[in-house]
């Protein structure tokens, strides 16, 4: 959008309409804007730009070290780092990702009832999203949560796309093209964005969707560009390494190269949700719609609203207002360049007192020739003698000043127990537990920001699952008849407990239905007994299964929220603990499944080869009578089962 145009630069090929050059040129000020944010020095960043703390803090956690030394009197000496601030950066982003975030959701009504099951079913849905074979989530949230610790701000993108390739079939004996979805480059992607990777107009607006507007920008393959962009009009202009830009004092075009990049373009797309409006550039090429005021920006909610698609994650905030974050390599960069000043001292030191310079008085030549294990000399010069040029030095105090400095490092991230180290014998378990608290403390103010942009990246996950996952697909039928399809959703199960897979699929018969109670009832009893198919109990099935009216899911509102909990993992250790009590505390209880307890406790002991030790109930046992609740007991509770599970929205029920 921007760059340096001077005589010699030539004129592009690209000259549009007046109405492209108003735009360009507004859309050209936003752009300075943005940079401008970038490039500023901020006080809530040490003086220091967006992009010098990024440089800054990556360098850090990268161990950086700059080894260059021409004065080789200065050569000696060990240059070096700890590492500190990055062992406790992967100390925290390890228990941070313990678990995958993903939010949850509660549907709400027109009337702000909520139904439980359409809360569940989103959930399931966007789990499905993010399973590694349907999307890139999983690795993106990775990398978000490491941008958190190194990065001022890191961006994750939810975007969907559907992009198609060329490729070629054999048909009777000749190669004829066929045009089809490409599944790599189609479909939900979580996009990771580094910060000089999205413009912004105002530094001091913290919720991005009030921003006026905000561009994305990237460099990208000429060839996905092509796929993306290349029915477009103005694509003949589009090269690789090139890019052209406008020029608002004569209102033309120029073509400025980029050496370091020959073979990619630039992608830049201007976002402005108030007038809705989203416009790609390419290579500073304009790529939107020959109407300028037809460009809407593509992401919408349910209700057809739109949305920037970006969410930003950091660390912690800064200030009131100010809408980057600290890292925590800023937040640990005092302390570790202290501790690494005070090992470069230290260890110094002890090259100086193992290797000590000497001064000698006399005659006699005292040097490397004579100086080795055991050796023995006799000096003809009685006035020889050497002397040691640096007297002999402590470094107790130095390692206890850098003692010292890790507990502060230490309070200000995770300690050395929850980072998998054990205690020295010396610390008390009172001691040891007080900081397993505190750290989880600060974990817990890391994870409330962490949760406060995984809600906003699930709202935007939400309305790229109904406006394109449970959206119908026209199918062709015979005779030239059209008919509504859509996708089905399976989720396998797991976790290694007997737990069943689930279905979840929409019925376009539905639609328009208005069914009561007991038609609700009828459907969930034939649904039942067509998926016991002869088995006897209802325990033999393997799967449970959703039928959804679609068109009663997509009016619902949903609300995002996230259990900061699920960051800490509860292992089978914890389980081990507490499960036993858990069993004796309800083993009479009539509403808890013992049997499903039972399997529960084992397995925290023995994982997989806790099936071993499971056999059926019997009669007179805990959970064994017939009809108890939490064990149905054969085929004829099926209309039992069936009549419990109750909800308008459905026509088939979870089976259990």
């Amino acid at each position: 959008m921007i760059g340096y145009i001077d005589k010699s630069t030539p004129l592009s090929a690209y000259q549009p309409s007046q109405e492209i050059l108003d735009i360009t040129a507004k859309i050209q000020q936003d752009y300075s804007t943005g940079v401008d944010i970038l490039d500023r020095s901020w006080t809530e960043l040490n003086n220091r730009s967006v992009i010098e703390d990024e440089n800054r803090g990556q360098l850090m956690f990268n161990a950086f070290v700059d080894t260059a030394e021409e004065d080789p009197n200065e050569a000696w000496k060990w240059r070096g780092t700890r590492s500190m601030a990055r062992n406790k950066a992967i100390a925290m982003h390890a228990q941070i990702t313990a678990n995958y975030l993903l939010p949850l959701f509660t549907a709400q009504n027109e009337g702000d009832e909520v139904d439980t099951v359409f809360s569940e079913v989103m959930r399931d849905i966007i789990e499905w999203m993010a399973l590694p074979t349907n999307s890139n989530y999983q690795a993106s949230f990775l990398q978000a949560v490491f941008g958190m610790l190194t990065n001022p701000v890191t961006y994750l993108e939810a975007d969907y796309y559907e992009v198609y390739q060329t490729i070629k079939k054999e048909e009777g004996g000749k190669i004829k093209k066929e045009e089809v979805l490409d599944e790599v480059l189609s479909g939900f992607k979580a996009n990771i964005l580094g910060s000089s990777q999205v413009l912004l107009t105002n530094v001091y607006e913290r919720n991005i969707q009030k921003q006026r507007a905000i561009i994305k920008r990237r460099w990208i393959e000429y060839d996905e560009a092509e796929a993306k962009y290349g029915d477009h009009e103005n694509w003949e202009f589009v090269r690789a390494g090139y890019k052209s830009i406008y020029n608002s004092e004569d209102g033309l075009f120029y073509d400025v190269k980029d050496d370091e990049r020959l073979t990619l373009v630039s992608e830049e797309i201007y976002y402005n949700r108030r007038e809705d409006i989203e416009i790609p550039f390419i290579g500073g090429i304009y790529l939107g719609d020959s109407d300028v005021e037809a460009n809407p920006i593509n992401h919408r909610d349910n209700k057809g609203n739109p949305k920037y698609n970006v969410v930003p994650f950091g660390y912690s905030r800064i200030g009131n207002h100010f809408f980057y974050f600290k890292s925590l390599m800023n937040a640990m960069s005092w302390d570790n360049m202290l501790i690494d000043a005070m090992y470069d001292i230290s260890m110094n030191n002890e090259i100086l007192q193992q290797e000590m310079p000497y001064a000698v008085t006399g005659s006699d030549k005292v040097d490397s020739e004579i100086i080795f294990p055991r050796a023995v000399v006799s000096f003809e010069d009685p006035n020889t003698k050497l002397q040691p040029l640096i007297p002999p030095k402590s470094t107790q105090g130095a390692f206890n000043a850098m003692q010292t400095i890790e507990q502060s490092m230490q309070e200000a991230s995770v300690n050395d127990t929850m980072s998998g180290q054990l205690p020295q014998a010396s610390q008390k378990a009172f001691n040891v537990a007080q900081a397993q608290a505190n750290a989880k403390t600060l974990l817990g103010g890391v994870g409330k920001s962490l949760a406060e942009s995984v809600i906003q990246f699930g709202d935007l996950m939400k309305d790229i699952a109904i406006n394109h996952y449970t959206a119908p697909q026209i199918e062709e039928l015979t005779g030239n008849k059209l008919k509504m399809k859509y996708r089905s959703f399976f989720l396998e199960n797991t976790s290694g407990i007997d737990k069943k897979d689930k279905m979840i699929r929409f019925d376009a018969d539905l639609i328009g239905q208005v069914l009561t109670p007991e038609q609700v009832t009828q459907r969930n009893i034939q649904l039942l007994e067509k998926e016991l198919n002869g088995k006897k109990k209802l325990s033999d099935l393997k799967k449970s299964i959703r039928v959804i009216n679609p068109e009663m899911f997509s009016n619902f509102k949903y609300l995002t929220k996230v259990d900061v909990e699920e960051m800490f993992t509860k292992n089978s250790e914890y389980w081990q603990g507490v499960l036993p009590n858990l069993k004796q505390i309800l083993v009479n209880d009539p509403y808890v499944d013992q049997q499903g307890l039972t399997k529960r406790l084992l397995y925290a002991f023995f994982q997989s080869d806790s099936e071993d030790l499971i056999q059926e109930p019997q009669q007179g046992q805990p959970g064994g009578q017939p009809g108890t609740p939490g064990q149905p007991q054969g085929e004829p509770q099926a209309k039992e089962e069936a009549n419990k599970l109750k909800a308008p929205a459905i026509a088939g029920n979870e089976i259990i």
